[in-house]
């Protein structure tokens, strides 16, 4: 028996952490949470090297994780 998750399609949500549009790192995160986590450390270590674009990583959500290359 199948239990109903509330969501329009069957479809798993995957989260992706990015850098400038581009996967930062190769792991896909079941939960947002975990994803938030490794974005705050990429960003901190990036600000750790004064790097200008540390405000450009980003959480995705998404279906299709391999599409986000």
């Amino acid at each position: 028996m199948t239990q109903s998750t509330g969501r329009k399609n069957n479809k798993d949500k995957f989260y992706v952490v990015t850098r400038e549009g581009r996967r930062a790192w190769p792991k896909d995160y079941w939960t947002i949470s975990e994803a938030q986590a490794h974005a705050q450390s990429l960003t901190d270590a990036l600000r750790s090297f004064k790097d200008r674009n540390a405000h450009k990583v980003v959480v995705v959500e998404t279906t299709d994780p391999l599409s986000i290359q």
